[in-house]
This record gives structure tokens, C-alpha cells and sequence, in this order.
């Protein structure tokens, strides 16, 4: 990917944070501006949907971590095999482990929804 005209890395990288922080911002309003469990499940679905573990926030950062740890595998250093290690952990973190944590909160939200639904 090309850099954005007329910016510099560190403007970019900026920009990129300062959008995906409105998201997160979007998100945890979307979720907390009611005391009512739908729009939180909705979020933390939207975060990690186990019908689709690829898709949502956490997906994505792995995705950017993942991306990242196949680039600079192409670093030739004594260290790199220790780096690509660690970003690979980061990576499941990210995703999976995270994810996990999250379908399984999802999981005893549910009756709870159910029952908030039914009133």
C-alpha cells in the first residue's frame, strides 16, 4: 500500500489511530448509552462474532499484527525469530484469546437477553 500524499509516516500512523479510536468510540457509545444488554451484545459481537471469528475489531488488529509479522520476517537479524515469536503470541492474543474470552461472556449473556427480551 502507498503512502497517502503529503503526509508523513508519523501523520499517517496518527491518522489511522485517530480513526480507529472514533470507531472504538462509536462502539462503546453504541453499547453503553442504555442500561439494556442488546446493544451491548451487539457490540461484542461486532468485536468477535464466533459465526465468523475472521470478522470484527479483534480479527482485524490480528490481522494487522499478523500482516506486520510476515513483513518484517524478511529483516535479516539475530533477533527477528524472537520478534516473530512474540508477534505471533500478540496475534492469538488479539484474536484468540481475547475472542474466546469474549464468545464465552456472550455465552452467559444470553439468557439474560432472553429474558430481558421476553419482558
Amino acid at each position: 500500500m502507498s503512502s497517502t500524499p503529503n503526509m508523513t509516516l508519523d501523520e499517517e500512523i496518527a491518522a489511522a489511530v485517530a480513526i480507529v479510536r472514533v470507531g472504538l468510540d462509536r462502539l462503546r457509545d453504541a453499547a453503553t448509552r442504555t442500561e439494556a444488554l442488546g446493544p451491548h451484545v451487539a457490540v461484542l459481537r461486532a468485536l468477535r462474532d464466533h459465526r465468523n471469528p475472521d470478522a470484527g475489531v479483534c480479527a482485524a488488529v490480528a490481522d494487522v499484527i499478523g500482516t506486520i509479522t510476515v513483513s518484517i520476517t524478511e529483516t535479516d537479524h539475530e533477533a527477528i525469530d524472537d520478534v516473530v515469536e512474540l508477534l505471533n503470541e500478540a496475534q492469538a492474543y488479539a484474536q484468540d484469546n481475547t475472542g474466546e474470552r469474549i464468545d464465552r461472556a456472550l455465552t452467559l449473556l444470553a439468557p439474560l437477553l432472553n429474558s430481558e427480551e421476553s419482558r
